[in-house]
């Protein structure tokens, strides 16, 4: 939906409230069913992190629980339980609700909001499979005492903070990049 305007460029209008309203509804449905689906969320990441983590160790996924298990079929074999507060729903849930704050204001653009809170969850949900991944090897390489407390607490921990960061910053910068602007549509322009 572009409009033109005499002796200008055409830009963009902005969506109505119909739109942002649905954007709003379907952000706090995703955020109630990640909060009411925890367990069967956290077994789905289970499965993720099995098949991600199967091309370096032996790794299987619980059939109907939220653990994996590493190095299968030998003595230091060791299962991880993904708790609620090791989930990436935990982290899920508050960015829905950021993305709920952002569809108010009519003067940013949904869509932008939308490709940002796709990209951040991504960032997200991808950085705890990995932090998965990090505590298994960290297990599988120091042991379980000192690897779980290594790879949980501090490594893991960092890799959490790092995309939580990153997740963030691409959301403002995809909310915010002047190069989604293409010069003369309706931006201005900077000499």
């Amino acid at each position: 939906m572009h409009k033109a305007v005499e002796g200008r460029s055409a830009r963009r209008v902005p969506a109505s409230w119909p739109g942002r309203t649905a954007g709003i509804a379907a952000l706090a449905v995703t955020a109630v069913a990640l909060l009411v689906f925890e367990y069967q969320f956290r077994h789905i990441e289970a499965v993720a992190a099995s098949a991600m983590i199967s091309v370096l160790t032996p790794t299987l996924a619980a059939t109907t629980a939220p653990i994996i298990w590493f190095g299968l079929g030998q003595p230091q074999a060791f299962g991880l339980v993904i708790t609620p507060d090791c989930s990436s729903a935990l982290l899920l849930v508050p960015l829905c609700l950021l993305g709920i704050g952002l569809m108010i204001p009519r003067r940013l653009h949904a869509g932008r909001v939308a490709s940002g809170l796709g990209g951040a969850a991504v960032m997200l949900v991808g950085g705890n499979l990995a932090r998965i991944a990090i505590i298994a090897l960290a297990i599988r390489v120091a042991g379980l005492g000192l690897g779980y407390q290594v790879g949980h607490l501090i490594v893991g921990s960092l890799v959490s903070i790092v995309c939580i960061a990153a997740s963030l910053v691409f959301l403002a910068w995809t909310i915010t990049s002047p190069w989604r602007h293409p010069a003369g549509a309706g931006s201005p322009q900077v000499n």
